[in-house]
């Protein structure tokens, strides 16, 4: 594996305003056609992460599979996630074995991968990537010029180690430097958690900004949503996991 790429690209991804950019341009470099990546601050298992709950990603995949599949159906139906959940951390979409495999799928994943391969998504991996104190992070990465499964390893024996090392920087750039890039908190909702994890009552905190208590309670739901939380105090713990707060 060559070190000098990895090395502008972790320098390129720690100015770019979008460190996805340059990871896209890295990855089309060794074949790559497109990526689905996700983290989530909290280890909650399977079942919360396929429902959609905690997940925070972004891809690069086209709008014709956004229309026909959708991020939400990738997660609930993707059998990568199931296998990762499992202890795989590399998991090839198009194994030597097809039809030996599509038995084991339940309805629900052997329908989206034939949308998938309709669509031409057919050779590609699903990495586990390095990991966190908390919480969870993947990638997906489309392949779209092989075709045959010999033909795929063939090119992630030559660019393999490098895709998961650039997937891994990426983690880090987004993930830990900047999670806020897929979280989106607005100035004002980053405020009202913080005096929250300060120990501040909503009416303290509403004095000290000079907004409304309803206005504040407007805040703190949009915060909610965009942790995929349920409660206050559980968006609170994923912004202090996150490094979201200025504590």
């Amino acid at each position: 594996m060559k070190t000098q790429p990895l090395l502008d690209l972790a320098e390129a991804m720690a100015q770019a305003k979008d460190p996805f950019a340059p990871f896209s341009k890295f990855l089309g470099a060794r074949g790559g056609r497109g990526f689905f990546y996700g983290f989530a601050a909290l280890s909650t298992g399977l079942a919360q992460i396929r429902s959609g709950e905690g997940l925070h990603f972004r891809h690069s995949y086209s709008r014709e599979w956004e229309d026909v599949v959708g991020p939400q159906a990738l997660i609930d139906n993707d059998h990568s996630i199931e296998a990762m959940d499992n202890g795989e951390r590399m998991v090839e979409w198009m194994p030597t074995d097809c039809a030996t495999w599509l038995e084991t799928l339940s309805p629900k994943q052997r329908r989206q991968f034939e949308i998938e391969a309709d669509l031409g998504m057919i050779y590609g991996t699903s990495l586990l990537l390095d990991g966190h104190p908390a919480g969870f992070s993947g990638m997906g990465i489309w392949i779209e010029t092989q075709r045959s499964p010999e033909m795929f390893r063939r090119g992630w024996n030559k660019f393999g180690a490098e895709l998961t090392a650039a997937s891994n920087l990426l983690d880090v750039a987004v993930r830990e430097a900047r999670p806020n890039l897929l979280v989106r908190l607005t100035p004002r909702e980053i405020d009202c958690l913080s005096w929250l994890a300060h120990g501040l009552r909503p009416k303290e905190i509403c004095w000290r900004l000079g907004i409304s208590e309803k206005t504040f309670e407007k805040y703190i739901t949009s915060a909610k949503a965009k942790l995929k939380s349920r409660t206050r105090d559980q968006a609170l713990a994923k912004a202090v996991l996150l490094k979201l707060l200025p504590l």
